[in-house]
């Protein structure tokens, strides 16, 4: 008799954990489904999936991916930090920064990858004490990220700064750089490196934050 019932529970924890699987496996997104995406080209859906599978990215919405819309830095650096592979301690509730809190609703959730980042030396912050998660990421930033991620600093510094105006003066070495080695951030005329760039601009540069690991 105990040996029946122990049999059975096993069948029952079985069942249970094949129900979880398929239930996680459900909750997977695809383009599909988000109706922004609906008359989207193949090769962008298929890069959409990739990063979607992976879970490096998501929709800004259930039905709404927002490939044109603008990226904050707190999601900007959760993608990076799990991109590029850096160690990232979730249990770790107290940021480096003044803006960054592990109570915050909206942002705290990306405070274990702001500081596995910083740890990095991938980013130091809008300040010194800053990093301002609910901020737009810019051209700019984008450019100091991915040289950063990719480990070519050292390039960047000794790459010849761009003559564009619009760019800052902290980030010209690495502005030249990525323009010399990302053909997807050229542009005819200016850089424009204050602007903010869109989710699509990430989706380009996944495959560039990746290539390190």
């Amino acid at each position: 008799m105990r040996k029946k019932s122990l049999l059975i529970f096993m069948c029952v924890l079985y069942i249970l954990s094949i129900t979880e699987i398929e239930v996680h496996a459900g909750m997977i997104k695809t383009s599909v489904d988000f109706t922004d995406l609906k008359d989207m080209d193949v090769k962008t859906k298929l890069k959409i999936d990739k990063w979607l599978s992976a879970g490096l990215i998501q929709g800004v919405s259930e039905n709404w991916f927002g490939l044109n819309e603008t990226i904050t830095r707190a999601e900007f650096a959760k993608i990076v930090a799990l991109s590029i592979g850096v160690e990232i301690d979730p249990e770790v509730k107290t940021s480096s920064y003044k803006d960054v809190k592990a109570d915050d609703l909206i942002y705290g959730y990306s405070l274990p990858y702001i500081e596995a980042l910083r740890q990095a030396g991938v980013t130091n912050g809008t300040d010194i004490d800053r990093f301002d998660p609910a901020g737009e990421v810019t051209k700019e930033q984008f450019a100091v990220f991915l040289v950063r991620s990719l480990g070519i600093e050292a390039e960047a510094k000794q790459t010849q700064d761009v003559t564009d105006q619009t760019v800052s003066a902290y980030a010209k070495g690495y502005v030249a750089l990525a323009l010399q080695l990302f053909p997807y951030l050229r542009s005819e005329g200016a850089y424009h490196g204050s602007l903010p760039i869109t989710r699509q601009m990430v989706l380009l540069g996944l495959n560039d934050f990746t290539v390190r690991y």
